[in-house]
């Protein structure tokens, strides 16, 4: 069904993390697809990580119909989609699911840049996981069509993965320098995440980033050399 829905709107590339096993060898699987959708299934990727399936993309979607204190920032299904169109066209763009019965979990959306939320009814808020990648891939299409029209100036985000290796360093030099609270080192993370999707880096900024947090490392230490 996913792989259909997919198909309806120019989608190509299914990757699927840790899926259930077999999953891809059951018979029913390729006639669900219709004939115009198998090639989708039959090229997927399968990743053990989702980090890893995700190195290459500059801006990740996230999409949960959970909310709290730590998925209170979140944006529009239509706004996301119009923002990527108009301001990183022709980026690598992916739409991250979690399974019908437990959806994403908080670790798995620290990977993505914006949490996204699909408006629907108090009285239902969940949509089965077809239902939800057809609405993502039609205001992808959608906005792509305007764009294709329309061509608008672009900038390169950051990849996940050139993300990742920043908010790494950045909680050691936190840590280094004792910011971050030694109980919950995670919620301060999550709020600098928080910070930094807001504007999606470029390559180049998250190189001045790391130069500035390398400074600050060889700083620390050349005053630890200094007192010993």
């Amino acid at each position: 069904s996913v792989a259909r829905a997919m198909a309806n709107f120019g989608l190509e590339k299914l990757v699927l993390v840790r899926p259930a096993e077999g999953l891809l060898e059951d018979p029913q699987l390729l006639p669900m697809a219709r004939e115009k959708a198998r090639h989708i299934i039959e090229g997927a990727k399968v990743f053990d990580d989702l980090a890893e399936a995700l190195k290459d993309v500059e801006i990740a979607l996230g999409f949960s119909a959970r909310f709290g204190k730590k998925r209170s920032d979140s944006v529009g299904l239509k706004e996301a989609a119009r923002k990527i169109a108009s301001e990183h066209g022709g980026g690598k763009i992916a739409g991250v699911f979690g399974s019908e019965d437990k959806g994403l979990s908080n670790a798995d959306l620290e990977k993505c840049h914006w949490l996204a939320k699909i408006p629907t009814s108090p009285t239902l808020s969940s949509l089965n996981l077809s239902q939800a990648v057809m609405l993502f891939a039609y205001e992808i299409f959608m906005v792509s069509q305007e764009s294709a029209e329309k061509p608008q100036k672009s900038r390169k985000a950051a990849t996940v993965e050139e993300m990742e290796g920043f908010y790494g360093h950045l909680e050691r030099v936190l840590d280094k320098i004792g910011f971050i609270e030694e109980e919950n080192p995670a919620r301060m993370m999550n709020a600098m995440r928080r910070i930094f999707s807001r504007r999606l880096p470029d390559p180049r900024d998250v190189s001045i980033l790391r130069g500035m947090l390398s400074k600050v490392e060889l700083t620390i230490k050349r005053a630890k050399e200094g007192k010993d």
